[in-house]
């Protein structure tokens, strides 16, 4: 995601030199827009150039001068529009759309996820034994990457239909970890 603050197209976009605090406007957006990305779908690659074309967007209209509040806003509405142009024919992603805005906005929208990934990280830490390892080597933790259930199989000595039960189980204990720890952060003045 560096390439957005080097000289590429997003300083040519831009008719008139930006504010001094255009990088960090974009530092404070950056994360945010990228996690609203890979909600909706994006993959890592997508989410990268689509939250770069957001940012050259924003600067043309120059939507970063304004409140962080509508920068987001504006930022954010940007990104879905350039996601759902790209899967215009992924009928599901649109379908999507209005539940991601909707989610987003009840658990990630003022600390742009962060909460909600902290929360998520203490609870996989909480893991142990073969739900740990699953989860590890599933999604690429620590010093490992992402593996095909069928190797999380052969390193746990599971069948794969066993691993697909076990990450069912895991994920649904994960959510319910995050939605608890969310409502203790919520409850706390």
């Amino acid at each position: 995601m560096q390439r957005l603050l080097s000289p590429s197209r997003s300083v040519e976009a831009e008719p008139v030199p930006p504010p001094r605090d255009t990088e960090h406007r974009i530092r404070q957006h950056l994360t945010g827009v990228w996690r609203y990305l890979r909600m909706h779908g994006a993959n890592p690659h997508e989410a990268d150039d689509l939250t770069q074309e957001a940012f050259v967007i924003a600067l043309q209209k120059h939507a970063l001068g304004l409140d962080a509040a509508a920068t987001a806003t504006f930022l954010r509405r940007t990104a879905r529009f350039l996601f759902l142009r790209l899967r215009r024919d992924h009928r599901e992603a649109v379908l999507l759309a209005d539940a991601v805005d909707a989610l987003w906005n009840r658990d990630c929208a003022e600390h742009d996820g962060d909460e909600m990934l902290a929360a998520l990280r203490q609870c996989v830490e909480q893991l142990q034994g073969h739900a740990r390892t699953a989860v590890e080597l599933s999604y690429g933790l620590g010093a490992f990457d992402p593996t095909r259930r069928t190797d999380v199989a052969a390193a746990l000595g599971l069948l794969p239909n066993g691993v697909k039960t076990l990450m069912q189980r895991v994920r649904q204990q994960l959510r319910g970890c995050v939605e608890r720890r969310q409502r203790a952060t919520r409850s706390t003045p």
